[in-house]
């Protein structure tokens, strides 16, 4: 199950222009509040949550990610951060942690959008 819906996720990827975007504007965006410290939070949280849990490795479903935004953008930092939040999103299905603002993060996947700046 979880494993459709990131599968689903990684296709969105696949519609997004990144030609029609800045990604030094998006990069930025990302390392600042209130972006940074959100996706920081919901990172803390699930490794919290993890230590205390055996959880399947989702290093596949990032790896995916980085590649096909890599070869849409040829930009390695960018499939970085978008290879991040996809291994954030793929953790917190499978411990069934549920957030708010990780809610926005997905939904801006879900509607072929790259997430930055305030969700």
């Amino acid at each position: 199950m979880i494993e459709k819906q990131m599968l689903e996720l990684l296709d969105k990827l696949e519609e997004i222009n990144f030609e029609e975007f800045d990604i030094d504007d998006f990069l930025d965006q990302r390392d600042s509040d209130p972006f940074d410290s959100e996706w920081v939070r919901v990172y803390q949280a699930i490794e919290e949550l993890k230590k205390d849990k055996a959880v399947d490795d989702t290093r596949e479903i990032a790896k995916k990610a980085y590649i096909t935004v890599y070869e849409k953008s040829e930009d390695d930092e960018l499939a970085g951060y978008i290879s991040d939040d996809f291994g954030l999103i793929a953790d917190s299905k499978l411990l069934g942690y549920s957030d708010e603002w990780l809610d926005k993060l997905i939904s801006c996947y879900k509607n072929a959008k790259i997430p930055c700046g305030r969700l």
